[in-house]
């Protein structure tokens, strides 16, 4: 997609500028990725027909957590702690079938223990069709 933006209103001087939607990086089902965020690392494994995606969670190399998600249990809310690290919110899936994507969307805070900050992330992880 192409959108034209005019900098100075006049039409001699309009630049075309791409317009890119941010997306997820698309994976194909059978899938095994990681997100990480400070401490907390994301592993996830999309089965072969995309309708069930297997979360796990490591906060500082420490399995604290682990969820199937489905089409009937579509959300894992979590608050984890393990030493000075913590991450507490939600993974969820959104399934959908082509042409539309379906993601695996995160809402959480993170800390970050070398600087003993906490921080939020909302937004998708990975995207996939499922046919």
């Amino acid at each position: 997609m192409l959108l034209l933006f005019s900098i100075t209103g006049r039409a001699q001087d309009t630049i075309a500028i791409p317009f890119e939607k941010i997306t997820p990086p698309l994976v194909e089902r059978g899938t095994t990725g990681e997100r990480y965020f400070g401490d907390l690392l994301i592993q996830y494994t999309i089965d072969t027909t995309g309708k069930i995606v297997v979360c796990v969670l490591y906060l500082s190399t420490v399995l604290v957590g682990v969820e199937s998600l489905t089409a009937t249990n579509p959300v894992y809310q979590f608050d984890l702690k393990s030493g000075e690290s913590t991450a507490s919110g939600s993974l969820s899936i959104f399934l959908n079938f082509s042409p539309l994507v379906s993601t695996l969307k995160a809402d959480l805070t993170y800390t970050v223990k070398e600087n003993n900050t906490s921080f939020p992330y909302k937004g998708d992880l990975v995207g996939w069709y499922i046919y």
